[in-house]
């Protein structure tokens, strides 16, 4: 994949763990990061000297780490950057449960319905971290239809591959099956499978009934997952926004991180 990493939060002294899961970054062609750090109130108290250590960490890693502090609105700074600077990546780290509101999170929403770049994003509550030495992409569970975001959402997953250990590919079903039916799902889970194969990644199918946003969760909780990759294009996001169901609803309340591909 490679270009240009943003990591981002409006968190006032964010963890070092999430940036664990970068350590392999290097290896897939990223040379570059900006980490940009959104506050609303009082910016002036916080200075790039507070961010040192993660810049020395980041380097560590082989990416040249640029600190960048800003105010205002996170998902407007993180699309203003993303613009702004080329990224081809970004992760946004901030505290979902503070954020949650009745209608689901602004910056979830606004970042799926108008983001460019594969977005991964994470909780504050890093209880649902399970990052080893290879970072968040070494157990992915791949929630999929076969349309053309999540078929988009597969080329980057393989784009990632040195850094995969197992992949687990889910497609959630929401109505009873005929047997016809239910063989070309299972023959293209099986074609999905193949290109994971082939590429050297260890990968199983899974199929699961019910509620989409549910089950996809159940699924990470069943597979040990590191973090969720699902595709995502603006129409489908206007309507994520509305019912409040799929892409939204799994990035709100997974535990792990998700990683949002646009279309």
């Amino acid at each position: 994949m490679g270009g240009k990493i943003l990591y981002a939060t409006d968190l006032r002294r964010p963890s070092s763990r999430m940036l664990e899961g970068l350590s392999g970054f290097r290896d897939i062609g990223f040379k570059e990061i900006i980490f940009l750090c959104v506050i609303k109130d009082r910016p002036e108290d916080i200075t790039p000297e507070v961010f040192e250590q993660w810049k020395k960490q980041l380097n560590s890693y082989g990416l040249e780490a640029t600190i960048k502090i800003d105010s205002g609105d996170l998902s407007g700074c993180v699309l203003n950057t993303i613009h702004e600077n080329q990224i081809s990546f970004a992760v946004v780290h901030f505290d979902k449960k503070k954020r949650r509101i009745l209608f689901g999170d602004p910056i979830v929403k606004k970042l799926v319905k108008d983001a460019s770049v594969p977005v991964m994003i994470v909780d504050n509550d890093e209880t649902g971290l399970k990052l080893t030495s290879k970072g968040a992409f070494e157990r992915i569970l791949f929630a999929t239809d076969w349309s053309q975001a999540s078929e988009k959402a597969l080329q980057i997953i393989l784009g990632f591959k040195q850094l995969i250990k197992e992949l687990d590919i889910v497609n959630v079903i929401h109505k009873k099956l005929t047997v016809r039916d239910l063989r070309q799902l299972m023959e293209k889970l099986r074609e999905t499978r193949n290109k994971c194969l082939k590429q050297g990644i260890d990968a199983e199918y899974h199929v699961y009934a019910g509620k989409t946003a549910d089950e996809i969760i159940l699924a990470a909780h069943d597979y040990n997952s590191t973090s969720i990759v699902m595709g995502t294009t603006s129409e489908q996001s206007l309507k994520d926004i509305f019912k409040g169901k799929h892409s939204c609803n799994v990035v709100e309340r997974s535990p792990v991180p998700a990683l949002l591909v646009p279309f």
